[in-house]
């Protein structure tokens, strides 16, 4: 399996994905060999790490993972040698996408490299993401063995307005091309594959992601702002998640409650803007920058919201609505995200039609009875969409592919 990021040292549902399906198909008595741009200061005991790096990436202010989902972000652009170094640490290193093409490649030849030690060892070879897609059509040819492409987000979805980059686009549809099978998250991702890669429908398989049931929430003795209705939104502050839409939201919903208080948590290259859209709009009382949470502060936000808002322009799954809806908070998604397959009793609306979002918000904070239907409704569906399903469907990929290959 060759991976680019994994918790606790990742930007998001990629890494998160990565774990869940690891600990999975372990647990499902799978040998796996994980590979990663660095080395874990702790390796989890489910699987073998092979850190696939070179010591000229061991840099003071950047070093392994790298941000491989946006360009250099302002926040990194602008700070301080010793602010870059902490930001190095807290996130992921962000690299102009030049260096990113380099690092790439560079990794795709240490990936071989180390692929060669241990090709009598795999049967399939499992990647996640365009970072990995030149490793894995190496280790293919030096081993003959089947490849399944997993994918979790493409260059569609991260610049919905098409001026993405070329050269990822193309290693993304040159390494479908070389699969035996394509993974997707999502319907919804499967009909982008066809319609904007050209892949043939028959050689993709969905597999939805699944998630951590978590039994430590508390719903009431850290909350803060005890008295005020909280929007939040989380996720990457980029064009693709729709940040901008969540903040015009505010001004729309200030009018009918105006104690509302909306919650931006996530760091991206569109925090600068976002912060001048607030002030501009007369909002910066009433948004809150949180920047990037992890573990129990994410824990405790999800905990706090009266609603959650994922407005993505194009989202192939969501993961972060998953834990939303798991935490008792009633979720709200675009239409165009991949989640509301698996959680239907989110309200779907377009990203940009504020006024419906404005009246599903106010909906759910001035009727409880209503809030907690939809809760209700969250917690039935979430029972069916664990890690082991993803893994169990995976397993039946891994087989078909393998007697593909023998066929040839």
């Amino acid at each position: 399996m060759i991976g680019w990021e994994y918790p606790p040292h990742n930007s998001g549902g990629l890494g998160v994905a990565c774990q869940g399906i690891t600990e999975a198909l372990a647990d499902r008595k799978h040998k796996l060999y994980f590979t990663l741009p660095y080395a874990l200061k702790s390796s989890p005991a489910h699987m073998n790490i092979m850190a696939c790096r070179d010591p000229d990436w061991e840099t003071p202010v950047f070093q392994p993972p790298f941000l491989a989902y946006s360009s250099v972000s302002d926040m990194v652009n602008s700070a301080t040698d010793e602010e870059k170094a902490q930001v190095a640490a807290h996130d992921l290193a962000a690299l102009p996408s030049s260096e990113i093409e380099l690092k790439v490649s560079q990794y795709a030849d240490l990936v071989a490299k180390e692929a060669k030690k241990h090709k009598k060892k795999f049967d399939v070879i499992h990647a996640h993401d365009w970072m990995s897609f030149p490793a894995a059509m190496q280790v293919k040819k030096i081993s003959n063995k089947p490849l399944v492409t997993h994918i979790h987000s493409t260059e569609a979805d991260r610049i919905p307005s098409g001026y993405g980059s070329p050269y990822i686009t193309h290693i993304e549809k040159t390494g479908m091309d070389a699969s035996d099978i394509i993974v997707a998250v999502s319907n919804y991702t499967k009909r982008l594959l066809v319609q904007k890669y050209g892949v043939p429908d028959s050689k993709i398989r969905v597999v939805h992601n699944g998630m951590y049931f978590s039994d430590s929430m508390n719903p009431g003795s850290h909350h803060f702002a005890p008295d005020r209705p909280i929007i939040v939104f989380m996720g990457r502050l980029t064009g693709q998640k729709g940040p901008e839409y969540f903040v015009s939201l505010a001004r729309h919903v200030l009018k009918d409650l105006p104690d509302a208080l909306f919650v931006v948590a996530g760091h991206g290259d569109m925090y600068h803007r976002l912060l001048l859209q607030t002030a501009h709009e007369g909002l910066s009382a009433k948004v809150l920058f949180s920047g990037f949470v992890r573990n129990t502060q994410r824990e405790t936000l999800l905990d706090r919201a009266n609603v959650f808002i994922m407005p993505s322009l194009s989202e192939p799954f969501g993961l972060v609505a998953l834990e939303a809806a798991e935490r008792n908070t009633p979720v709200i998604v675009s239409k165009n995200a991949g989640v509301s397959e698996v959680l239907p009793s989110a309200l779907t609306i377009d990203f940009w039609d504020l006024d419906a979002m404005k009246n599903a918000v106010v909906g759910l904070i001035k009727d409880p009875s209503y809030s907690e239907h939809i809760v209700e409704q969250h917690k039935k569906e979430l029972q069916s969409v664990t890690w082991h399903s993803a893994a169990e469907k995976l397993e039946a990929i891994y087989k078909q592919a393998m007697i593909g290959t023998k066929k040839r």
